[in-house]
């Protein structure tokens, strides 16, 4: 992490605070913003450095982190509408998750990508692929639909016999 001794911007710090935006994403935020690709930690803490001293940059950031939270309260509202209609697949291993998503959801980015080290935002993310399995299967044929069920109808009974 960073030495505030380095990097201390106390107006900074709390608009981070302010924003509800944690320090963390909000340092992801902004690697991905200058575009730093590197996995080697003094490049990436210069890279930082250069956006915690431009405010612009850093004012360009959290208006992005505010939109991401919004989306994510709007999917949170939806989720929980459509739990109704779906089974939840909360807790199945990621193997099966992605035999699903491959078998009914191919074109989503998070079944696509989940093994993608490239693609950060998809790679190994669990809660995302549960999510996209879970809300876009609502979306499928009827007659599409009622086999994914049945496919997890079958896990969740193979797992309760363990």
């Amino acid at each position: 992490m960073l030495k505030k001794r380095t990097y201390e911007n106390v107006e900074l710090r709390k608009a981070i605070e302010n924003s509800g935006l944690e320090y963390k994403d909000f340092i992801a935020m902004s690697l991905e913003k200058v575009q730093v690709k590197s996995k080697k930690k003094r490049i990436r803490q210069k890279a930082l450095k250069k956006v915690l001293t431009k405010n612009e940059v850093a004012k360009e950031i959290l208006l992005m982190g505010q939109g991401n939270q919004e989306n994510k309260k709007m999917n949170k509202q939806e989720l929980a509408e459509e739990k109704g209609t779906s089974l939840s697949v909360r807790g199945l291993p990621v193997t099966f998750l992605l035999k699903l998503g491959k078998k009914y959801l191919k074109e989503e980015d998070a079944v696509r990508f989940y093994y993608n080290a490239d693609k950060e935002e998809f790679y190994k993310n669990k809660q995302l692929l549960e999510d996209v399995v879970e809300t876009e299967s609502v979306h499928l044929e009827p007659s599409v639909l009622a086999a994914f069920h049945e496919d997890i109808k079958v896990e969740l009974d193979k797992r309760a016999k363990k």
